[in-house]
């Protein structure tokens, strides 16, 4: 009971600090295994899909399920992909088997009743999954009139024979319909149709898009691209957002989507927020706010950005060229050029705007955004005030490893390797990425990366464009990445750094900090860790104030 009341504390004090990135509804670990088990079966590309029912096994999917996804796909992608899906997951569990893992098979469907004529309930599953009174007598429109074979076939079969079986819910089928026919492609008619039955049955906008990201990532970057047209339609066309969370107001601040190039010309997307009391006729102070490494805008940039805005500044947080909302491809790169770029480019948009004070632009740089921030400044003197959060040298932390851990001989280890992996992929091997944040913590964790992943995977920050996922190779640019080389140039424009008091990355900020110029200070916020910095109401009620402070000291 206590800590219940303790949970309901913290949710209350969450809601009232403005916590406007929390993310109820992002898909759980059934749900992602669910989009890859469908997508890699329609695509029949088997040993893809052997790691995915096995992940999907052990996130808790049953083994009834995950069968009756597999002959649920068939409606759509055919016996034989069907067929080759069911053959790999027998095989896949005679292995387990043997290896003494006694899987669940759950629940199997419960017999039909329903004595009626199957037409006649196909309609009414279709009606009820459509949102629409069932018509009366048979469909002749269309290629129903055309074909009333496949009409039959559609009613009596998919909707009464498969959607009857209650292994999987509505909801669940029709997840399972949308990652087929992203897998597959080719097929945007039907997919816009499937994307409105999804809505329908309480899949969010948000879990589609997330979906849309793991097929992005793992499956098809084609397939994925055209299916958020597709989604973009429909929800256009519902008069609803991507978002699904992102409220025009809030707490008085006004926020309004945005989007500028940078100088690749790829499409940088942000959210721009406007103080409350909002004066169309006066210029302002502007802060550009970069988000973490791994992370994108809805996260603790924009919260940063929310609560400076509501001190009265103009504020923009965006979204890191390749992640998010933004434009640049291949999805999922760390080009610490294209990040540094980014930030100018945020600089160009605040400086043309009608409303900014072109000579009062600071920025704040959070976790890797704060090492790409100083970079930024160096080099862009527009730039007046910077302030870091938790800042991380990712070149440091990629050549020598968290707390300066990685050797020489095993950081060339590390390049030998990526250019092997270049090489393969050259020749048309699949691209390898790795996870910043694991997807399940496991008993050798550090306290470090569990800080991250309560973070980064839970509702307290999650965010579904956010996959913490990135290539392999962008190991070896960001190696070479020395965002402190010329940070004494800076000067005299100021600098702060703010750290937490127990956090693991400090030295990072300390290190800039002996190597800059004056005006500079390190602050440290008592108690806290790197990632409180991010969210908790306790500490930020220290770094809030101090950042206001610095800002409205330097942003004449």
């Amino acid at each position: 009971m206590k800590n219940i009341k303790l949970y309901i504390i913290i949710t209350i004090l969450l809601g009232i600090f403005g916590n406007i990135n929390a993310q109820n509804d992002m898909l759980s670990k059934k749900q992602e295994k669910i989009v890859t088990i469908s997508a890699f079966t329609a695509r029949g590309e088997l040993e893809k899909l052997k790691p995915e029912l096995v992940a999907g096994l052990e996130a808790g999917l049953t083994v009834n399920e995950i069968k009756e996804m597999l002959v649920h796909l068939y409606a759509y992608s055919g016996f034989p992909r069907s067929l080759r899906g069911l053959q790999t997951f027998m095989a896949t569990l005679d292995e387990r088997k043997a290896a003494g893992i006694n899987d669940n098979w759950g629940r199997e469907a419960s017999p039909i009743t329903d004595a009626r004529d199957k037409y006649e309930r196909g309609k009414e599953v279709l009606a009820e999954l459509s949102g629409v009174t069932p018509s009366e007598g048979r469909t002749t429109a269309g290629y129903a009139g055309f074909s009333p074979e496949i009409e039959t076939f559609l009613k009596e079969h998919l909707f009464a024979d498969i959607f009857e079986r209650d292994v999987l819910t509505y909801a669940q089928r029709e997840m399972v319909t949308v990652s087929i026919l992203m897998g597959i492609g080719g097929v945007e008619p039907m997919l816009n149709s499937h994307i409105n039955l999804s809505l329908n049955v309480g899949i969010t906008p948000v879990q589609l898009r997330q979906m849309i990201g793991i097929i992005e990532v793992n499956v098809s970057k084609e397939n994925a691209g055209a299916a958020k047209f597709v989604l973009s339609d429909v929800l256009q066309k519902r008069g609803l957002n991507a978002e699904n969370k992102t409220p025009e107001m809030a707490n008085g601040v006004k926020i309004e989507k945005v989007s500028f190039h940078n100088r690749f010309y790829n499409n940088v997307a942000g959210n721009l927020y406007f103080p409350p009391n909002y004066d169309a006729d006066k210029k302002y102070a502007a802060i550009v706010v970069g988000h973490p490494f791994g992370g994108v805008k809805e996260q603790t940039s924009g919260l940063h950005a929310q609560k400076m805005a509501e001190l009265g500044y103009i504020t923009l947080a965006f979204d890191a060229t390749h992640y998010g909302e933004s434009g640049g491809y291949p999805r999922y790169i760390e080009s610490p050029e294209a990040r540094v770029e980014d930030f100018s480019a945020a600089v160009d948009f605040l400086s043309n705007h009608k409303n900014v004070n072109a000579d009062a632009i600071g920025v704040i740089g959070i976790c890797g955004g704060g090492g790409y921030s100083v970079s930024a400044a160096q080099i862009d003197h527009r730039i007046k005030a910077i302030a870091t959060i938790s800042m991380y040298d990712m070149g440091r932390a990629r050549r020598q490893g968290l707390g300066d851990a990685i050797t020489y001989e095993q950081r060339m280890k590390t390049l030998d390797e990526i250019g092997e992996q270049r090489t393969k992929e050259f020749a048309g091997a699949a691209r390898k990425d790795i996870a910043a944040i694991p997807t399940q913590l496991g008993p050798n964790d550090t306290e470090n990366t569990r800080e991250f992943f309560d973070y980064y995977r839970t509702s307290r920050g999650g965010h579904p464009n956010s996959t913490t996922s990135y290539s392999y190779t962008s190991l070896a640019p960001m190696m070479n990445f020395f965002p402190f080389a010329q940070i004494e140039t800076i000067s005299p424009r100021p600098l702060l750094f703010i750290v937490g008091e127990h956090a693991i990355s400090a030295y990072f900020s300390e290190d800039a900090y002996s190597k800059a110029a004056e005006p500079k200070e390190l602050f440290v916020v008592p108690g806290a860790s790197h990632v409180d910095l991010y969210d908790r109401e306790e500490y930020q009620a220290i770094s809030l104030p101090k950042l206001n402070s610095f800002f409205k000291q330097y942003l004449k």
